[in-house]
């Protein structure tokens, strides 16, 4: 009895607490209806701190509804995936595959000036003003051709990590309203208006003030006789009598007169009087009313747009030349220009940076410029691995020279890709030995440094070169060794010399190569690999090539560490090296803790965890990566590439209740009644004594569990709780809804899913803990 009394005594604080959890933190805002989150979420994703539990005690049928709950589960554990970035397609706007670090409008790419046949939202045509037609037209100008460009982590922050982000500094993107026919801009007054659509929206223009400044009328103009009511701004607007020079307005309750032409603030809103006509009777009277935010305002170069913070806004306006005759100049020049341009800038992580699948909306949403994919899908990335190897068994590949024995050390460089790394062949000449004259493929490849070759040749300082073939069973064999006078002209720019190639998909011949240099010809010599990363176009890579170099020390004539020291991360061992033509610098790489990504779209993994343990691992993309922009109006429609779901492989876990030793650290998914499983009462505060439900019915019930969730599938009998197990494992077929279900039948066919008559209790965490004890 003094169990149920503190389970009703708990209810009561429960619903309090979640009323207010709601508003703070949604924290008890649990429903069915969103199954099977949160434990496998929307986008797929299965949360690892999932656990099954079980009775200690549990018979068959208990332990099949957890085969049913796991198996639907990991079929939901799906990542959705792009399956190709190439058939992004748009109607009414632009789509470019821009690579990572080139400005969007630098020639090859897209146009420094966007017009109609762009971008059909933006105008072309004709206006009038003063009884004459001009022609007159809209363009997005991107001037700076380096900018807004994509801009991986090493050409910009480390917090981007392998992500993509637009980046530009201030005045980058302009929208420009532009005069194509001369015209005298300065005759514009009160009664012979300047009349244009801007930015989508009306605007009147009525004084040129000077060059750099001009007023107009910006908010809506409403036509309203006396009596009529409009909604603006979420208030009413009233025209309440019309006079011969003044209107009288009231909003949501105050009134105010106002004479013809003049602007005032009522209550919130600003009222501009364009024109009152007054009749013999009220009824007829009526007044043109520009009501809004702003309704008529004077703007000079450099201020707010209309409707941005006054203090901090992110458009202001950019004007120059207004009181000259003429035409409106172009991305150069000073003629007629009427434009708005960004004031807000974006060149690191705490600039809230637009990222893939986001956009750079202009005001009214009137243009976008976006960020739309990638053209590599995550699937089409593979591990490439270069570590330590101080174990190699050198003999395998018959080597005689000294010091090539079962322990050899060496650079191992492996891949899951077959024949995912390419040798290529080279004609015999003097610093080469071995059969080099033969392209090979292989998965694995190592490379000793050493004073003579593997065939022993003491001529000078070498670096031997090993590969396993792809066959099965394969052994390790003695492709060539490259004497340092070779190996100087293998880690350029643009030659084809190099050691080995990466081999996989579209990424292989002069994409990626690996260059090797020796710092010196003695015993204690360190080398240097050297990836080079080549565009097939040039211009498709900043500077035409990247580099990330790689140093290894060495002992007693073979390698023996990445960078000086073995087992310790070193800034300097790790360096990405950009193209010429931005900014851009070397940067060290050894003691960053994070993923980063280089121009052509390879991923260097965790460098400081990695160096740690003298490795270094990439993530190589099948092609180069392109960014997939789009620039559109507000009418556009965006077909990306199909998407496919890639299964995610997940390991339910699973447990005794007796094992759970701290509840609150799991989502737990508590299977069987309280008869069966203790958690179903010290989580839900389901008693065995207390179980008030027929023969035939199970309950599904939600409950939060600390900053976890607990879910309980419990019948009255252990087929019950299996038939609720295939209810929830259909979901989608049956009404799971609330808190907590009923789910009746008397087969594992004849199911049905309805709410219960009787409230199961609800108890707190802590205070079921209380229960217990």
């Amino acid at each position: 009895m003094q169990v149920l009394k503190t389970l009703k005594r708990v209810a009561a604080i429960g619903t309090g607490v979640a009323m207010l959890g709601a508003t703070l933190t949604g924290a008890l805002a649990l429903d069915l209806k969103d199954y099977p989150a949160p434990f496998v979420s929307a986008a797929g994703v299965y949360d690892d701190s999932n656990v099954f539990v079980y009775g200690d005690n549990a018979i068959a049928a208990d332990t099949a509804a957890i085969g049913d709950l796991t198996a639907s589960m990991q079929y939901m554990a799906k990542t959705p995936v792009v399956t190709s970035g190439s058939t992004v397609s748009v109607t009414g706007g632009k789509a470019q595959t821009v690579p990572l670090g080139q400005g969007l409008s630098n020639g090859t790419y897209f146009d420094t000036q966007l017009q109609d046949d762009d971008i059909d939202t933006l105008f072309d045509g004709v206006i009038t003003f003063g009884s004459k037609e001009y022609d007159t037209s809209e363009e997005l100008q991107l001037c700076d051709k380096t900018q807004p460009f994509v801009a991986t982590s090493l050409m910009s922050d480390d917090d981007y990590k392998r992500n993509v982000f637009f980046e530009f500094g201030r005045d980058a993107i302009k929208y420009a309203y532009k005069f194509d026919e001369t015209i005298i801009l300065s005759s514009a007054s009160t009664t012979s208006p300047i009349e244009i659509e801007f930015l989508g929206k009306k605007l009147k223009i009525t004084s040129i003030d000077s060059a750099t400044s001009f007023t107009a009328t910006v908010g809506e103009e409403y036509s309203m006789y006396a009596g009529d009511s409009v909604t603006v701004e979420g208030k009413t607007v009233k025209l309440k009598n019309v006079g011969t020079s003044n209107a009288e307005v009231e909003i949501d309750g105050v009134s105010k007169s106002l004479t013809t032409g003049s602007t005032t603030t009522v209550n919130g809103i600003e009222v501009y009087v364009d024109s009152v006509t007054n009749r013999n009777t009220l009824a007829e009277s009526s007044a043109i009313l520009v009501l809004g935010k702003q309704a008529r305002e004077s703007y000079a170069d450099g201020e707010a747009f209309v409707g941005e913070d006054e203090d901090d806004p992110n458009w202001v306006w950019d004007l120059d030349g207004l009181t000259t005759n003429g035409t409106s100049s172009d991305c150069t020049g000073s003629n007629l220009i009427l434009r708005v341009e960004n004031d807000f800038v974006m060149n690191d992580d705490s600039d809230n940076p637009t990222g893939v699948g986001q956009c750079i909306d202009l005001p009214n949403n009137y243009l976008s410029i976006c960020l739309d994919i990638l053209s590599v899908v995550d699937s089409d990335y593979k591990e490439y691995v270069m570590e330590l190897d101080l174990d190699f068994d050198a003999t395998d590949a018959y080597c005689a020279g000294a010091g090539f024995d079962t322990d050899t050390p060496a650079i191992y460089l492996h891949t899951d890709v077959s024949e995912g790394f390419e040798l290529p062949a080279y004609t015999d000449a003097s610093g080469l030995v071995g059969n080099i004259t033969s392209t090979k493929r292989a998965k694995e490849v190592w490379l000793v440094p050493a004073a003579e070759s593997c065939d022993n040749d003491d001529q000078g300082y070498w670096l031997n070169v090993m590969y396993k073939p792809a066959e099965s069973g394969s052994k390790v064999t003695f492709f060539g060794g490259f004497n340092t006078s070779v190996l100087s002209s293998f880690t350029g720019a643009t030659e084809a010399l190099s050691v080995l190639k990466v081999n996989h998909g579209n990424t292989k011949g002069l994409n990626m190569k690996l260059g090797v240099s020796a710092g010196s010809t003695g015993d204690n010599a360190n080398w240097t690999t050297v990836w080079v990363l080549d565009a097939d176009t040039d211009a498709d890579l900043m500077g035409g090539v990247e580099k990330l170099d790689i140093d290894w020390g060495t002992a007693s004539g073979f390698v023996d560490s990445l960078g000086d020291d073995r087992n310790t991360e070193e800034a300097e061992e790790l360096r990405w090296v950009p193209g010429a033509g931005r900014d851009w610098t070397t940067t060290s790489l050894g003691t960053k803790d994070e993923d980063h990504r280089l121009g052509y779209g390879v991923i260097v993994i965790d460098p400081k965890s990695q160096s740690s343990s003298d490795k270094v691992k990439l993530l190589v993309p099948s092609d180069q990566v392109f960014a997939n922009v789009i620039v559109k109006g507000s009418s556009a429609k965006v077909t990306s590439g199909s998407t496919s779901y890639v299964p995610t492989k997940v390991s339910p876990v699973m447990m005794a209740a007796s094992k759970v030793a701290s509840p609150t650290s799991y989502n737990l998914i508590v299977v069987g009644g309280p008869c069966a499983n203790p958690l179903a009462e010290s989580v839900f505060g389901q008693t065995c004594d207390g179980w008030a439900y027929a023969e035939g019915e199970a309950l599904v019930k939600l409950a939060a569990n600390g900053d976890k969730v607990a879910m309980l599938v419990a019948g009255t009998s252990a087929l019950d709780t299996q038939r609720a197990g295939k209810a929830l494992a259909a979901y989608d077929k049956y009404a799971f809804s609330g808190t907590e279900v009923l789910v009746k039948g008397a087969t594992l066919t004849d199911i049905t899913v309805e709410k219960p008559t009787v409230a199961a209790p609800v108890v707190e965490e802590a205070a079921a803990e209380e229960v217990v004890a």
